[in-house]
């Protein structure tokens, strides 16, 4: 009979605790269309690849703060420009070696291979908060007022063709 008050709080602690599980929002102060995603290729190794988001937005989103955009398993900074009148949240990732697309330096002077990094473990990498399609973004922010981050995911977002960018010709 003691352990009833004990495992009721338990119960309800379960139910009602803090999840560290992110919400996803249905309706958001803002609607998007014609979101967009252009993957681009450099034309030296060192300048590496990536991709750019573009996330169009309307409505009423002048009292938010954009915090982060989860896209293709990267969590992102977004910047809210304007594009041709039209206000924008733009996210830019690059996928640049560490070591400016070298590659390791193999040197009978050790001194020589200062600056090699150790290969990237396994593991090492932060759990990706949400399970999403090639086509989908999730946009984290801020209300004024409001601690706590609301999440709203976006879908249909489409594939521009690839921009190859040519390299420095060769004297």
């Amino acid at each position: 009979m003691k352990k009833i008050p004990f495992y009721t709080f338990i119960i309800l602690f379960g139910l009602f605790g803090c999840s560290s599980q992110k919400k996803l929002i249905s309706e958001a102060p803002f609607t998007v269309e014609g979101a967009n995603c252009q993957d681009y290729a450099a034309g030296r190794e060192e300048g590496g690849t990536g991709f750019t988001l573009k996330i169009p937005l309307m409505g009423d989103f002048a009292s938010l703060d954009f915090q982060q955009v989860y896209f293709r398993g990267h969590a992102m900074q977004p910047e809210l420009t304007t594009i041709d009148g039209e206000s924008v949240l733009v996210c830019k990732y690059e996928n640049i070696k560490p070591d400016g697309g070298k590659g390791l330096v193999m040197h009978a002077d050790p001194r020589e291979e200062i600056g090699n990094q150790p290969p990237a473990r396994l593991g090492e990498k932060e759990d990706f908060p949400f399970q999403l399609n090639a086509d989908e973004a999730v946009i984290g922010y801020l209300e004024s007022g409001k601690k706590k981050l609301s999440y709203y995911k976006i879908k249909g977002i489409k594939e521009k063709m690839p921009v190859q960018y040519p390299s420095r010709p060769k004297n």
